[in-house]
């Protein structure tokens, strides 16, 4: 494969991984819960009372953000905390504006 195929190649597979990702996180519940998370570490039910969704719906959309990478989980006990990777949300962010730019 010649050296423009495959930077095409590597183009492609940055456009579906960057679909992929924007496709999970322009869901407005997981994009108020991305904007959340910004701030601060947040348990379960923070995210609950914040977004006024019931314990399943929140746990899906967390599990769905956990699949890209964007959060993370702790768990304390009975208690499990998400934050913001950083360095993924970084990565992506600059993914991102490289391809549209």
């Amino acid at each position: 494969m010649s050296n423009q195929g495959s930077q095409c190649a590597c183009i492609r597979k940055e456009l579906k991984s960057t679909a992929s990702t924007l496709k999970i996180i322009a869901e407005d519940n997981r994009l108020r819960i991305i904007c959340l998370l910004l701030k601060k570490e947040l348990c379960v039910c923070e995210l609950m009372a914040a977004l006024g969704l019931p314990h399943n719906l929140v746990l899906h959309h967390l599990k769905a953000l956990a699949g890209t990478g964007l959060i993370k989980k702790k768990e304390e006990g009975r208690f499990s905390f998400y934050r913001l990777n950083i360095r993924s949300f970084a990565r992506f962010k600059k993914q991102f504006i490289k391809l549209i730019s």
